[in-house]
């Protein structure tokens, strides 16, 4: 049934996919974005789509969201806005908890006004403590060492209070993991290491090459998104969005090598190297699995050799 859905963070990377996704299935789109991280361009597609529209809005301003939801009447609400490049995070907290944790509690405010069906917040792996097991939602416990993880986990907590006062309500805490994928709006490792392969193609000045992650399809992750904030649990689901694989950036480079043809040499940056490194970030996606019957695969060959075909490196 076509439905209306709000998407804030509608201009960045995986908020572009989702309107992309919804607007595939003719669902009515309102997006929501104030452009600071992301591309006007990426919501074009909403302005030739009746009944849907784009609203340039800051999250953290209650009184234009409330008018907004009033007017458009959402059904279901994505929040995926969020400062949440996390070198950019850890240099400015302050920031970053302003727009992260003030913003999501703007906008269930707000909701509340609305009579919507369901409400997704977009939470993150960086939430778990560390370990070299994949992280599973009832076992891993959350015990984050960085200021985003920290403001996501303050997101969901958010999200557990606003369930025990409106238990009727069905609301979704999506643990998102590394995205990948065309459209990237921040300088992440694979957009970072393309960027540098155009200016000098025989090497990549990089930090640590040993992290290993969870790398998603991002529009694989829109697809779960929109399939777990219509599923029929009620009350709050807190869930792994991930393909439950890991790669290095190691090997990402021997990807790369693979596809260009040559071999790639690496010299290690200490200005790009983080003071504080997870070994590994992978996550159990069984509930996943149990909630939506199925979860991303992981895809990185082949999204790989779509990205350098797109920059003209392939």
């Amino acid at each position: 049934m076509k439905k209306k859905w709000c998407v804030t963070g509608a201009a960045g990377f995986l908020g572009s996919h989702v309107v992309e996704s919804l607007l595939s299935q003719g669902q009515t789109v309102l997006g929501i974005d104030n452009l600071s991280w992301g591309h006007a361009k990426n919501v074009e597609a909403l302005a030739k789509t009746p009944g849907s529209l784009f609203a340039k809005i800051d999250i953290r301003d209650e009184e234009i969201v409330h008018e907004t939801f009033a007017q458009f009447q959402p059904d279901y609400i994505i929040h995926l806005a969020a400062l949440h490049y996390i070198p950019e995070a850890i240099r400015n907290p302050t920031l970053a908890l302003d727009i992260n944790v003030k913003g999501t509690q703007s906008l269930l405010k707000a909701a509340r006004e609305i009579p919507y069906t369901g409400f997704f917040f977009a939470s993150t792996g960086d939430v778990y403590e560390k370990t070299d097991d994949n992280n599973h939602e009832q076992q891993t416990p959350a015990q984050p060492y960085n200021i985003y993880g920290l403001s996501k986990l303050f997101g969901e907590k958010l999200m557990a209070l606003e369930s025990q006062q409106y238990p009727q309500k069905k609301l979704v805490c999506g643990r998102i993991y590394n995205l990948i994928g065309p459209r990237e709006t921040n300088p992440h490792i694979i957009p970072e290491i393309i960027k540098q392969l155009k200016e000098h193609p025989q090497y990549l000045s990089l930090g640590n090459i040993w992290p290993i992650r969870d790398y998603v399809p991002v529009n694989e992750c829109a697809k779960a998104i929109i399939a777990l904030v219509q599923q029929n649990s009620l009350s709050l689901e807190t869930v792994n969005i991930a393909t439950g694989d890991g790669q290095s950036v190691e090997d990402l480079i021997k990807v790369l090598e693979k596809l260009l043809d040559k071999k790639i040499e690496t010299k290690k940056d200490p200005a790009k190297v983080r003071s504080v490194e997870r070994a590994r970030l992978v996550a159990d996606v069984s509930k996943l699995k149990k909630l939506i019957g199925w979860a991303p695969t992981s895809r990185v060959e082949s999204i790989m050799r779509e990205l350098l075909k797109d920059e003209g490196l392939l």
